[in-house]
């Protein structure tokens, strides 16, 4: 009997001690918005970076303590599956584990989650942002730059993504890219393959072919329609300066193929920074412009930044040309 009652002293105390435990308190996380690097202490006149402490858009942190330099708010963090710990300017985090989402077609911003409000901005398809939070059919996105509400309809994968331009002379026409060269997370328009369409020599596209300068990378354009290219005009490289030109690869030859097998050649010289035209005639309703040979640059990065087309729509179609694209 007495064997027994001490048995039961000894798993209420057990059971005292387990329920009167501190709890450890929730762990608080943000997301990093900005791509950056830890340093060792905020207050230094020189500061000292912390090693493995490069953070990337979109990484997880836990929040160990708070401090303000100079007027200036810090958070000290633990990056989220490593001990690896040290001060991040709290300006480059937002609250919580955010989830990314991409914007699948050109769309409107607006102020409030109101098609009524007023109008932000735009933001083009391929972008990807942070879900901030939902409001019946918005949601508040983030990308570097710009804080908005966008219709939900116009956000989900990456898969769904599309990329549209509009001709003068040929229509409107899909752009889609074998691959193309992006820093980080939230920096996904800034070498779109539209850019080479656009008219202007401050944007290019990129190839983004790791450690290679994209021999075979290509841009595809598709028509909803036939058309037939009857010249094609390109900005070699990267052109927004001279700097930019020859810091990055540029293309020696580039190969434009139709969807039914026609192909043309186009050699380009370098260190020319205007448009180099091609005559030719091409018939189809899709089109390759592919890198073929190039030119080196400080990068392996090959750029373009301007194709402009010209051709017509307005003809007998395929009893003068032959077969469609197969």
């Amino acid at each position: 009997m007495l064997k027994r009652v001490i048995v039961l002293f000894t798993v209420l105390i057990m059971a005292s001690a387990i329920g009167c435990a501190k709890k450890e308190p929730a762990k608080a996380y943000k997301t990093v918005a900005v791509d950056s690097y830890l340093v060792e202490n905020p207050g230094e006149k020189k500061l000292i970076y912390v090693p493995r402490g490069k953070l990337k858009r979109g990484e997880y942190v836990t929040v160990n303590e708070e401090r303000d330099v100079n007027g200036k708010k810090y958070i000290n963090v633990t990056i989220d599956g490593v001990t690896t710990r040290g001060w991040l300017d709290a300006t480059y985090l937002k609250e919580g584990r955010l989830e990314s989402v991409t914007v699948i077609k050109d769309d409107d911003l607006y102020l409030r989650p109101n098609v009524k409000s007023e109008k932000t901005g735009t933001v083009k398809a391929g972008q990807v942002a942070f879900r901030i939070e939902e409001n019946n059919e918005f949601v508040l996105i983030q990308y570097p730059g710009k804080e908005a509400y966008i219709l939900k309809s116009s956000l989900g994968d990456a898969s769904m993504v599309i990329r549209t331009i509009t001709n003068a002379g040929l229509g409107k026409a899909t752009v889609a890219a074998s691959s193309q060269y992006i820093s980080s997370e939230g920096k996904e328009t800034s070498f779109d393959p539209r850019n080479a369409f656009d008219g202007k020599l401050q944007t290019a596209w990129s190839e983004g072919k790791s450690n290679d300068e994209g021999t075979g990378e290509f841009i595809i354009l598709t028509f909803e329609k036939p058309v037939v290219l009857t010249r094609v005009s390109v900005v070699n490289g990267y052109a927004n300066t001279e700097e930019s030109y020859k810091n990055n690869s540029r293309v020696a030859s580039l190969k434009v193929i139709s969807g039914n097998g026609q192909e043309v050649a186009i050699d380009l010289v370098d260190n020319n920074l205007d448009y180099q035209s091609s005559d030719m005639e091409l018939y189809g309703s899709s089109f390759k412009f592919m890198i073929n040979k190039t030119y080196s640059g400080k990068m392996s990065d090959t750029c373009i930044s301007e194709i402009r087309l010209e051709g017509r729509s307005d003809f007998a179609g395929d009893n003068e040309y032959g077969d469609g694209d197969e």
